[in-house]
């Protein structure tokens, strides 16, 4: 299809005609009446040609509207037309997009919902169970340690997804500090002692004193939830190494236990993501990746020497002040 403005110039030529044929008549000398019948069929002629160029207009918008509409790969190459054509297909392109990224955003929404009342409906379950008993008369002290260990787990998870959700709307400011490295490993062994002395894993640490610039209670968090879960796996080994270089910084956190499945490995990082042989509800990660990523750094995991290895990397000079950075 082609179309461009031979109409109007038809039309103007037209006028322009008739225009002249006006003159040479008054020009000429006519009756006036004959000038008056000449001037009807002249207006007549003017009216019509304006009519039937409006309708070829009127026709030929319809085919652009048409042709968007159907994604034909038509080519419209020169006229009023064919820009207004262009323009239809950008604006159409765009709005299937947004339509596409609001799809997926409620998809998001909805599939996040269900984790969560999954996530809830369990530990619900189990105090409404425990409820039923005490109220029958069957008392026993370990019915109110499980009904407070559900409500412990509750309580984590409700948390949890609050911290993750104010990290991804960057409503939590952070206060970088240039620190040892080794400082915050050893504020996260001390808040896992208790885990680690149950395990009885092996944790060796390479020493290495080398600064950069973090903030010291959120990336705590962070690595304490990645050391939680090595220390879950069926392992009985932990190394933490690193690897210096000008720009960048890289820990490796080592595990010797059961690989993670290739299957597992691209989604291990996702909220409410576990395993089959993972406990807890799979959002620790989740919130060690966000963390992480706030202080431009990337975390990634894969199977290595018969183990898993955390790989994560910090930019040892994108902070380069201790102004508070959201």
């Amino acid at each position: 299809m082609k179309t461009n403005n031979r109409e109007f110039i038809r039309l103007k030529y037209i006028a322009l005609i008739i225009l002249f044929l006006f003159i040479i008549i008054y020009l000429v000398g006519f009756s006036r009446d004959i000038m008056f019948v000449l001037g009807i069929i002249l207006m007549g002629s003017l009216y019509i040609s304006f009519q039937n160029v409006v309708k070829e207009l009127y026709c030929e918008m319809r085919e652009v509207i048409a042709y968007a509409a159907n994604d034909q790969q038509t080519i419209i190459k020169d006229g009023d037309l064919g820009l207004l054509y262009n323009e239809m297909m950008r604006l159409k392109k765009r709005t299937v997009a947004y339509e596409k990224v609001i799809q997926q955003e409620k998809d998001k929404l909805r599939q996040m919902i269900e984790d969560i009342c999954h996530q809830l409906k369990t530990p619900l379950t189990s105090i409404s169970i425990y409820n039923d008993l005490l109220l029958d008369g069957k008392i026993q002290d370990n019915y109110f340690e499980e009904i407070n260990q559900q409500i412990e787990k509750m309580k984590y998870l409700i948390n949890s997804l609050l911290t993750l959700a104010k990290l991804q709307s960057s409503q939590i400011e952070f206060e970088f500090e240039y620190q040892s490295i080794q400082e915050v490993i050893q504020l996260s062994m001390q808040s896992l002692q208790p885990l680690i002395k149950k395990t009885r894993i092996q944790i060796h640490i390479e020493e290495l004193e080398t600064c950069f610039y973090y903030d010291e209670s959120w990336l705590q968090e962070a690595l304490s939830n990645i050391l939680k879960n090595s220390l879950e796996q069926t392992c009985s080994r932990i190394d933490i190494t690193f690897l210096e270089h000008q720009q960048y910084l890289k820990m490796f956190i080592y595990n010797d236990g059961e690989a993670i499945q290739e299957k597992d490995l691209p989604h291990i990082f996702e909220r409410f993501y576990h395993t089959k042989k993972q406990q807890g509800v799979g959002i620790g990660l989740a919130l060690s990746k966000e963390i992480i990523e706030k202080h431009h750094g990337s975390i990634q995991a894969y199977n290595d020497r018969n183990g898993v290895v955390f790989e994560i990397l910090f930019p040892r000079y994108q902070m380069n002040n201790k102004f508070k950075v959201s």
